[in-house]
């Protein structure tokens, strides 16, 4: 395949309420935040598009943001509720939500790109706002440049990585490691699968855990290949087709 895995992330704060949403080639999913100021009264979402029959009920989970920090280090989140009992793209876009409302009512917009490998390199980036904010090469399993995060893996940028970090990192990196992660899924025919069991992965998300995951049916046709930063955005705009 020759093309990238895109996603674009849009995070709109209000006084009182975050609305957030997020697109990429296999999701689609939107979320709200009502908080106080200082913490999450009640979170809400949707599964609009999802890879498995299970996720549709993921947005259930958010319940256990309750009271969680507005303002805090997206790594923060991971402290107050289990990622592996959330969607992960629900629970890491959460976490994007509220580190944004930091900086009062507004608008953010994060969009990410990682190439198709080309002789094993792939190029990851990551724009916010319109501006480029990080650039990766990465070859087989390494980033090889920027200087600053040579010779590691996207995978090192743990939780508990982030937590020393300035916030406006810590939100770069989650993100660009989650798309390098994600971008993985291109390189095989993810349809092939009929559950989430068959693909013998541990339990780290909602749809994976062993009480759901023989019953997570694969949702065939969901896969998107978008063709620019462009379409995508604009798709994320438009209301669930």
């Amino acid at each position: 395949m020759n093309g990238a895995f895109r996603r674009a992330v849009l995070i709109e704060m209000g006084e009182r309420r975050i609305e957030a949403r997020l697109e990429d080639d296999f999701h689609r999913f939107a979320l709200t935040l009502d908080h106080d100021g200082r913490e999450v009264r009640r979170a809400e979402g949707l599964a609009e598009r999802f890879p498995w029959s299970t996720c549709i009920d993921a947005p259930g989970a958010l319940a256990a943001l309750e009271g969680a920090k507005v303002g805090a280090s997206p790594a923060e989140l991971f402290r107050h509720a289990d990622p592996r009992l959330q969607c992960t793209h629900l629970f890491e876009l959460s976490a994007l939500a509220l580190a944004a409302a930091r900086d009062g009512p507004g608008r953010r917009l994060f969009e990410a790109e990682v190439s198709d490998p080309d002789g094993g390199v792939r190029i990851a980036r990551l724009w916010r706002d319109g501006a480029l904010a990080l650039e990766w090469r990465l070859e087989g399993e390494l980033i090889t440049s920027p200087p600053e995060y040579a010779g590691r893996a996207p995978g090192a940028f743990t939780a508990k990585a982030l937590t020393a970090l300035p916030i406006a990192e810590a939100e770069q990196l989650l993100i660009l490691r989650r798309v390098v992660q994600t971008a993985q899924a291109r390189g095989f025919d993810v349809d092939a699968f009929k559950t989430a069991a068959e693909m013998n992965r541990p339990p780290q998300c909602f749809s994976l855990q062993p009480s759901r995951a023989p019953q997570a049916l694969r949702q065939r046709g969901s896969v998107r290949n978008w063709p620019d930063r462009a379409s995508l955005t604009a798709s994320l705009a438009e209301p669930n087709p």
